[in-house]
């Protein structure tokens, strides 16, 4: 009899990284080896099913369909990613609280699934989520500021450190190859872009791509533009001529995509993430605490700020990060094992929770 488990978290919506948490979340339930069926709370039910075939999915707007889904659930996992910040939105953190509390009024376990928590800069999101957190049966988190963090605004609950689950998911370099055949360019040296839309973006952008093109020109590699949130993100690279753009349209053929690149740029957490788990040399460009942090998790001593950027900050970054590929890819492929093994922790506390165990 497979465990009944419920998935909060921002999926249907096109976002690759936060697909691949869901892909990692299934793939670690399967290499434990614990028998479950996931239920997605998703912003496009029909797209997640798409693109996960093994799940479910009903709309997360709809309470009769979220009540009914939680009911009937083992257990409710919130996470991964990002859902529990309130930068980019005042608002949408209320909701990832407002299902773990749905689900603790229904007395459903539940449990903060290798979440990156932050920032938080509001007293009263503090607040809330320091409330919903200390009922929560079990909280894993990705990184250790995130952990550090809901210390700070008086988490009690035991904290476990864990790793994104998207270090579980496996590159579909197969069909990676066939779309730099079909799409261009049918090459191996590739210098791989994978940036976000963010503040004062005519100010910065001109920058990383003129300090791509000219490290790409002169270590003789092809600039590819991979963008991870397609429709967001696919226009910041369009008219620029250097620039090849690919389509992407899974989490998997992503990571494919970014284990066939010499190098990385990125803004996107996940690209870098991809980058680390394939044993891929990045340069991060840091516009969120959570970019430096993981940098510095990797062994990368830097990270460009979006506030800073020059083309030639740019190109010197790719030239040293280039220079020190060997030793880097060495380094970002044994901590990769690490970062797996770490992230199968959340999905063993999970276990636990199902099978009436107690917790740490």
């Amino acid at each position: 009899m497979a465990y009944r488990i419920v998935v909060s978290g921002y999926y249907g919506f096109g976002n690759l990284g936060d697909e691949a948490v869901l892909a990692g979340i299934v793939e670690t339930f399967r290499r434990l080896g614990v028998p479950a069926h996931f239920t997605v709370l998703s912003g496009s039910p029909a797209i997640t099913v798409a693109q996960h075939p093994s799940v479910s999915a009903v709309n997360r707007f709809s309470i009769v369909e979220v009540f009914r889904a939680i009911r009937n659930s083992d257990l409710v996992i919130s996470g991964g990613g990002s859902l529990l910040q309130d930068v980019t939105s005042a608002i949408s953190p209320y909701y990832y609280l407002s299902v773990l509390r749905l689900a603790r009024m229904l007395r459903r376990k539940t449990m903060i699934y290798a979440q990156g928590v932050g920032p938080l800069l509001r007293g009263s999101t503090r607040r809330a989520v320091a409330r919903t957190f200390n009922r929560t049966d079990a909280i894993t988190v990705r990184d250790p500021d995130s952990k550090a963090l809901l210390e700070s605004i008086g988490v009690c609950r035991p904290i476990v450190l864990s790793a994104d689950p998207s270090f579980l998911v496996i590159p579909d370099v197969h069909t990676a190859d066939r779309i730099l055949i079909e799409q261009g360019p049918n090459t191996k040296d590739i210098l791989g872009v994978s940036l976000r839309p963010w503040v004062r973006v005519e100010e910065w952008l001109p920058a990383v791509a003129e300090g791509v093109r000219l490290a790409a020109r002169k270590l003789n590699l092809t600039c590819v533009s991979i963008p991870l949130h397609p429709a967001k993100d696919a226009y910041l690279l369009q008219d620029y001529p250097d620039f090849r753009e690919v389509t992407v349209e899974s989490p998997q053929v992503a990571k494919g995509l970014i284990a066939r690149c010499k190098i990385i740029v990125g803004m996107r957490l996940h690209s870098l993430m991809f980058s680390a788990s394939t044993g891929v040399p990045f340069v991060p460009i840091d516009y969120d605490p959570k970019v430096r942090s993981f940098a510095q998790m990797s062994g990368i001593d830097f990270a460009l700020s979006v506030k800073e950027l020059s083309s030639d900050l740019v190109r010197q970054a790719i030239f040293s990060t280039w220079s020190a590929r060997g030793r880097l890819s060495a380094d970002l492929a044994r901590k990769a094992g690490e970062q797996a093994e770490l992230a199968l922790e959340s999905g063993r506390l999970a276990t636990r929770l199902l099978v009436g165990e107690g917790v740490p």
